[in-house]
């Protein structure tokens, strides 16, 4: 399989794609929207999108983009720890760095590591297995990288200390979309979205049709309705359901509901 991601290659998600899908092709893109536009087009076998991270909670565009996108289907899922690491050129040290450069997410989550060194200059680029590629294009031993090992190890860069983030309990989940569902022997897992009518007790009647069914709500997400402010949609991820009890329970809500994939 070709799996596109978000980012340069050598990035956590690209990292995520090899380690959910042994032996597979990767294709980075520049954001989510494009990414999500080529797994459409077919460009690409399937698509991972991030759409949580343990410390950040959910990740707004993704929601918003699986539901723009009512014909991609969920087929998998996978979780990375996010292990941050100072990535230097061949033969640099951490004595003689005096600038960082990584995504602004990835320098804020070693900010304690950093602040142990006032001399050095934090610098923004746009992705953390970007900045590796930049430093080792640049060839300067004064200027490192925060980002994945799996970067380092794609770029010929050496990891000059692993483990740098401020959280260790620091993981980021994904799902792998694709054009065409996957049938599975055993489907239990499940997200489905909802929009309801915006009056008392809707929510709580539609969280009950999942409970009567005994039914495990693993996660809730609420999005804004861009098309009616202040109005929002829901998206329930669902675990150990048969697709007999999810129906029972999608046919018993007032409103609309979509199921974006059993896997």
């Amino acid at each position: 399989m070709n799996i596109g991601f978000q980012g340069e290659p050598g990035a956590f998600s690209d990292q995520a794609a090899q380690a959910l899908i042994a032996g597979c092709t990767t294709a980075g893109f520049a954001d989510f929207d494009a990414l999500i536009a080529a797994t459409a087009a077919k460009d690409v076998d399937a698509g991972l999108l991030p759409v949580e991270n343990s410390i950040f909670g959910a990740i707004a565009r993704a929601y918003d983009l699986l539901w723009e996108t009512p014909d991609l289907y969920i087929i998998d899922e996978t979780s990375i720890a996010v292990e941050m690491c100072l990535i230097g050129i061949p033969g640099a040290t951490e004595a003689g760095i005096l600038e960082v450069r990584s995504h602004p997410v990835a320098l804020e989550q070693v900010r304690r590591f950093t602040d142990t060194h006032p001399g050095w200059r934090r610098t923004a680029v746009d992705d953390t297995a970007g900045a590796v590629a930049e430093i080792m294009a640049k060839r300067d031993p004064k200027i490192a990288a925060v980002g994945p090992a799996f970067a380092a190890t794609r770029y010929g860069a050496t990891v000059l200390r692993r483990a740098i983030q401020d959280d260790t309990q620091n993981f980021t989940r994904f799902y792998l979309l694709a054009k065409t569902p996957v049938a599975k022997p055993r489907s239990d897992r499940a997200v489905v979205g909802i929009e309801i009518p915006h009056r008392p007790g809707t929510l709580r009647d539609a969280l009950g049709a999942f409970a009567d069914q005994r039914i495990d709500l693993r996660n809730i997400v609420a999005r804004p309705n861009h098309i009616d402010p202040f109005h929002y949609r829901f998206f329930f991820e669902i675990r150990a359901v048969d697709g007999e009890r999810l129906n029972a329970a999608l046919a018993a809500v007032d409103g609309s509901t979509r199921l974006f994939g059993r896997y």
